[in-house]
């Protein structure tokens, strides 16, 4: 019951903020301290959650001793200076979570203003903190969306900043070593501009999910490459795995994701950073309904926080069109508290504090 009041009293806060003219930065500061404290001192009930909390009190030495070479190399170094300051997991995972949702503003900020942030961040409060149950690749991907504005920065040499960011994030998951593909949207802006691709592309997708003829398949003989999930990931994800093909892609999910491309590509202006937007949309849709399978499934954990960022930017300019931005917050906030707090049965989970792990 704790969090069906307190997401419900969040986003009437939200909805308060949202209405002003010129949102204040205490406003932010605000929900900011409400999303990291309410998630970051809490127990995220995942198939993960168990083994990094086990990893950090028995295997991970405080400095100078032995550097566990389970984990990647930034994340180990990482609760290793937690570990020498004689810090308890709750305060590591508490600061962690925080620096994440600051980059993740800071990055997003760099693509919209004041008002449309206000809308976004209670996309925060349901969207990110699931990435508590994949630790590591939660710093990468926070590390992802701050460094995304680079790509399309004017001067080149600055571009290349986004290569060194996803060089960093790689030592905490070395999956982000696909995001470097991420940078060559950067030469296919007239491509990208077009919204004949990302219509095109979401109808094959349709097309592939209704017939279930995703590349599940050719993918997955891919996931023992990546060292420290080789040996149990099938197994300890295959609940996971199922209740993905069967209900988050279910007809509900199916019909979110064309409603957000079709919203987007028809009311959103044309620029470089809707453009860039467009592109980490084209991305989500192609692995979600073309590829499928676990490996998909992770992968897209990338792109998942900006899908529903063009979501709601799809929803806010459509709603603008009639002078109504309270109703695009409304919509937003009904459709997010049904999808992630009623149907993924938060109602039923007890609150647990971290404090004591």
């Amino acid at each position: 019951m704790i969090f069906l009041l307190y997401s419900f009293l969040f986003f009437i806060v939200g909805f308060l903020f949202s209405n002003q003219a010129n949102p204040k930065k205490g406003s932010f500061v605000f929900l900011f301290l409400a999303i990291v404290l309410f998630w970051g001192l809490s127990y995220y009930e995942a198939a993960d959650t168990p083994g990094y909390i086990d990893k950090y009190n028995f295997d991970i030495q405080a400095f100078p001793g032995y550097v566990d070479g389970q984990f990647e190399i930034g994340y180990t170094l990482l609760a290793m200076v937690f570990k020498t300051l004689k810090l308890d997991y709750w305060v590591f995972q508490f600061v962690v979570f925080a620096i994440e949702i600051v980059l993740i503003i800071n990055g997003l900020r760099k693509f919209y203003d004041d008002k449309v942030m206000m809308c976004i961040l209670p996309l925060l409060f349901f969207i990110y903190p699931s990435d508590l149950a994949a630790f590591r690749q939660g710093i990468a991907i926070s590390i992802f969306i701050f460094a995304l504005h680079y790509i399309y920065d004017e001067n080149p040499k600055r571009s290349l900043r986004y290569f060194l960011w996803i060089f960093f994030a790689s030592f905490f998951h070395q999956s982000a070593v696909f995001l470097i593909l991420v940078y060559f949207a950067r030469f296919g802006k007239r491509l990208l501009s077009h919204n004949w691709l990302l219509l095109s592309i979401l109808i094959i997708g349709d097309i592939i999910w209704m017939t279930g003829g995703s590349l599940i398949s050719q993918l997955d003989f891919l996931i023992p490459f990546f060292r420290g999930e080789a040996l149990d990931m099938g197994d300890k994800y295959a609940d996971i795995i199922e209740g993905e093909n069967t209900d988050i892609y279910g007809i509900a999910k199916v019909l979110e994701m064309n409603v957000t491309v079709i919203v987007y590509t028809l009311f959103c202006k044309k620029d470089k950073d809707n453009e860039l937007m467009r592109f980490n949309l084209l991305i989500y849709v192609f692995i979600g309904l073309v590829l499928g399978g676990m490996l998909a499934h992770r992968l897209n954990y990338y792109w998942t926080l900006l899908y529903y960022v063009c979501f709601i930017r799809g929803i806010m300019s459509f709603f603008k069109r009639f002078e109504q931005p309270s109703g695009a917050y409304l919509l937003i906030a009904a459709y997010m508290f049904w999808f992630f707090i009623i149907k993924s049965g938060y109602i039923e989970r007890p609150y647990v504090f971290l404090f004591g792990f």
